[in-house]
């Protein structure tokens, strides 16, 4: 207070005691302001009025006096660092006078603790923190959603008059809807109606709410072989604001890079690939954080080894008639407990607990060409994973002729066409040559028959693993007339011809001698010729 508005004021007071005075001359001692209401640290004019004579002011606060007359002395306190100071103003008389003085301090801050991210359903807390305060029992604090008023909190029958700072909580249960809300923290120091009305209030701080109904499941082979690649998704399922979902995916306790993320209305998943050197069971982990919720899902895959098998033939070239064997192992470490198959066309002929087998067998000549496989087999929870290496068998022998490829003997016509054939087995294919008279003649060639052609032939056969020789006698057989059977046909044409005319004869002999008989009935009747019955079987 400027110390001419307290002069003026003071003339005032004065001037109204003057009055008192006037009308009754009792001893007293006042103060003014009775009341006063100042910043801690700022000064405070105090004025003493008495009757009595020998004004002064009793205070530990350092003072200074400003102003006097007769009845008055007025006291500047300079510095109010007092929490509950209480000035007397005295006089001669023994009427003190005490001055009711409040002290506040305003807030330098009033914070809003960050709010954290919550799941929808779970309770959170709101803090506000007041810096320095007092008194705080004329203090209210309010927390606000918006508009809103959530909470109110008051002091009043707080006691102390130090300053010191307030801390208020306030708890909340998270909602869907107040994700994206803003709340607040508003202080109010309410020194009315002697001093001022001070708010303060907090930077706002957003709600984050977070919504996790269902845990992550992973999607993934049940095993897969060392080195090789596995596709791997974690999806999650009902879940808010999906885009700031995060993923951490592991297996066999090595973190796995995400590939992508793909955020669709109420749902996120993520993708990866793994891969993995050691055979054994290990743990595929995917963990999804939404805010403070932490949801696991765990899957164990397997991861098996399984080289190539190698099928290898002790002898080559396979002969018919004779022993050969195959071997058959796999190129490096094999999970355990492979079954080892050796497979001729499709039937074993081998099985062995192992990665590892060897087998004999006598080449006949009918297993050219066919095939041999060696399978090796894991069973994994219930499943069959195989690889295979397979061969055709190459047999070889040499040629072979009978009967059914090679016939012996062989008519054919004079001047017709014909081919010579002999088509002997063997491997590698033979080669046949076929003469007559050390004149060759070629197989399969269509030749047109003569007399010449009649003969022995010697066919030959040759492979590089033998050579075998036939015989074939072809006759040739000359066209001659039939005249038996001619001179049949002729007789037997010549007897229907005959036969053909006599029954012609008796046919028409027999109409012509119903027309007559019906003609002599008619005139003896005398009826029309067309109402006769002309049928041929009517009676006559």
């Amino acid at each position: 207070m400027s110390w001419s508005l307290f002069a003026f004021a003071f003339v005032l007071a004065l001037g109204a005691r003057a009055i008192e005075e006037g009308a009754q001359e009792e001893q007293f001692v006042s103060v003014w302001p009775e009341k006063s209401v100042v910043e801690y640290g700022q000064s405070l004019v105090l004025n003493c009025t008495s009757n009595c004579g020998n004004i002064g002011l009793e205070t530990s606060l350092r003072r200074i006096t400003v102003g006097q007359g007769v009845t008055w002395k007025a006291f500047n306190l300079t510095s109010v660092n007092e929490w509950s100071p209480s000035p007397l103003c005295h006089a001669r008389c023994d009427n003190d006078k005490a001055a009711k003085i409040i002290v506040y301090k305003i807030p330098d801050r009033v914070e809003l603790d960050p709010v954290p991210v919550t799941e929808v359903g779970e309770a959170f807390n709101l803090t506000c923190r007041i810096s320095d305060v007092a008194p705080i029992r004329n203090l209210t604090v309010t927390f606000r959603k918006g508009k809103e008023n959530l909470h109110v909190k008051s002091f009043e029958n707080y006691s102390a008059h130090k300053s010191s700072p307030v801390t208020v909580n306030y708890t909340l249960v998270a909602q869907e809807g107040n994700h994206g809300e803003e709340v607040t923290c508003h202080a109010v120091l309410d020194l009315s109606p002697e001093g001022p009305r001070i708010e303060k209030a907090s930077p706002n701080q957003t709600l984050s709410t977070v919504v996790f109904q269902t845990n992550p499941f992973l999607q993934s082979l049940d095993f897969i072989e060392t080195n090789t690649k596995m596709s791997v998704i974690c999806r999650v399922l009902g879940i808010f604001p999906a885009e700031e979902a995060k993923f951490n995916l592991s297996f066999a306790d090595q973190n796995l890079r995400l590939k992508n993320v793909t955020v669709s209305e109420g749902s996120v998943s993520a993708q990866t690939e793994v891969s993995f050197t050691s055979a054994g069971e290990h743990e595929l982990i995917c963990t999804v954080s939404l805010g403070p919720a932490t949801r696991t899902v765990n899957k164990v895959v397997t991861v098996y080894s399984l080289p190539n098998p190698v099928l290898r033939i002790e002898r080559t070239p396979i002969l018919a008639n004779q022993t050969v064997t195959f071997t058959c192992h796999s190129k490096g470490t094999v999970s355990p407990a492979p079954i080892m198959y050796l497979r001729k066309s499709n039937s074993n002929i081998e099985v062995v607990y192992g990665s590892a087998l060897s087998h004999s067998l006598i080449a006949h000549e009918e297993d050219n060409g066919r095939l041999l496989t060696c399978r090796v087999e894991l069973k994994i929870h219930g499943h069959s994973v195989f690889k295979e290496a397979s061969v055709n068998l190459a047999v070889f022998y040499a040629p072979q002729m009978n009967e059914s490829n090679c016939p012996s003997k062989l008519t054919w016509q004079d001047g017709t066409e014909e081919t010579l054939t002999c088509s002997p087995w063997g491997n590698p294919k033979p080669v046949v040559e076929c003469k007559k008279d050390e004149e060759l003649y070629n197989i399969g060639v269509p030749l047109h028959v003569e007399k010449k052609h009649e003969g022995l032939y010697l066919c030959s056969a040759t492979n590089a693993y033998g050579s075998n020789t036939r015989e074939i006698n072809i006759v040739v057989e000359s066209y001659q007339p039939n005249t038996l059977a001619i001179s049949l046909a002729v007789l037997a044409i010549v007897t229907a011809a005959s036969m053909g005319g006599v029954f012609y004869y008796m046919y028409y002999k027999s109409h012509k001698i119903r027309k007559y008989r019906l003609k002599r009935l008619q005139r003896a009747r005398g009826a029309p010729m067309e109402e006769n019955c002309l049928n041929g079987n009517a009676p006559v």
